[in-house]
């Protein structure tokens, strides 16, 4: 089947080729700066959350902090509550009739293309994709949520991003909200690793039909090391298994990341000598000098046109540096991401920032490219 959607995915690039008026845009759509000025209190931990179900601890590896919550919209199914468990007779059939209808709609298309018709051949792109779909995915948006901590401690469990799971599941995201391997025991690439086992987990075909999720409405969020992880995600997301095979992210929302981890952090207006001795733990480095994983860590260092779009939440006297996130956004505008920056006045970090305002910034940012 997966071969079949990417042979579906060339043939609709050549009808858009065949239909298509040439046409050029300066900016990236969906590209904005401002500034703001946070409330003092974490909205979503000030809500109440009825009918959000939490499925927790669910195993997406071996190890014991390959583990992960889902936090469920309130019209969600009863037997969305359960663990996904893979059916490997159901899984090959619907697989091989998926792939049958794939092949077959893609003859129309190409022969439709063929024949000059770009109107038959959109049409047979319709049947395709719905013929390709069925069975095969969901209907609801999803978000990773990847919680903050320096890479050494923090919990998916803690009250502030369970409110934040639940919140997100509030507005209609299928949230998994996931644990990973923390420095100085584990140290980088162990916890990417991990956040991209969990991303991979989402995307199989039986995590997808347990939980009503759309593989093509999949976005990552993150606040300080998750913030950084989440990055990491999205410009490293051309390099995965699931990309390959058709599935990526949409949407990331990085809240006080730090997207440069090398000797930069040392300079007179770097972080603080503490948050470099934690930047070193989690490299598993002695010092900045011949530290390569301070590149490979570094968001900063790998971003591509294929990136997907992002919101920056970052405080302008904070102690992740203002300047790692303005830089990592120029990064990615010359690449023509669209990026939506928000600064916010204070020293609120991560998702100290979600006040009301900001957390359906957020919200807005996800469905305008989850919906």
């Amino acid at each position: 089947m997966r071969s079949g959607r990417r042979t579906l995915l060339a043939l609709v690039a050549a009808v858009v080729a065949l239909g298509a008026v040439a046409s050029c845009s300066g900016d990236p759509v969906g590209d904005e700066n401002r500034t703001v000025t946070a409330g003092p209190v974490i909205y979503p931990l000030s809500l109440r959350y009825h009918g959000i179900d939490v499925v927790a601890d669910v195993p997406y590896g071996s190890d014991p902090l390959q583990r992960l919550d889902v936090c469920l919209p309130a019209d969600s199914a009863p037997e969305t509550t359960a663990t996904p468990t893979p059916t490997a007779a159901g899984t090959a059939a619907a697989t091989a009739a998926a792939s049958a209808a794939v092949s077959a709609s893609a003859s129309a298309v190409a022969g439709a293309a063929a024949a000059g018709d770009a109107a038959g051949a959109a049409a047979a792109v319709g049947a395709a994709a719905a013929a390709g779909g069925a069975g095969a995915t969901g209907t609801r948006p999803a978000v990773l949520m990847i919680h903050g901590g320096s890479w050494s401690h923090g919990d998916k469990a803690t009250a502030a991003y369970r409110s934040v799971c639940k919140y997100l599941a509030s507005e209609g995201f299928v949230t998994f909200n996931v644990d990973y391997r923390l420095a100085p025991t584990d140290p980088f690439p162990a916890g990417l690793d991990d956040v991209r086992r969990a991303l991979d987990w989402v995307f199989r075909p039986t995590t997808l039909s347990t939980y009503d999720v759309d593989s093509g409405r999949v976005g990552v969020f993150g606040g300080s090391a998750g913030g950084n992880l989440a990055a990491m995600l999205a410009v490293t997301d051309h390099d995965s298994t699931a990309y390959a095979e058709g599935d990526r992210i949409r949407a990331v929302v990085d809240l006080s990341g730090p997207t440069n981890l090398t000797s930069r952090s040392t300079e007179a207006d770097g972080v603080a000598a503490s948050f470099q001795r934690k930047q070193l733990l989690y490299l598993g480095c002695r010092t900045y000098t011949n530290c390569p994983a301070s590149t490979r860590a570094s968001p900063e260092y790998h971003v591509t046109s294929d990136t997907a779009p992002f919101f920056i939440g970052h405080s302008t006297d904070e102690f992740i540096p203002m300047w790692e996130s303005q830089e990592f956004a120029a990064t990615l505008r010359k690449h023509d991401v669209p990026v939506t920056f928000v600064a916010v006045e204070g020293t609120a970090h991560s998702i100290a920032q979600l006040d009301e305002a900001m957390s359906k910034r957020v919200v807005t940012f996800l469905r305008r490219h989850l919906d």
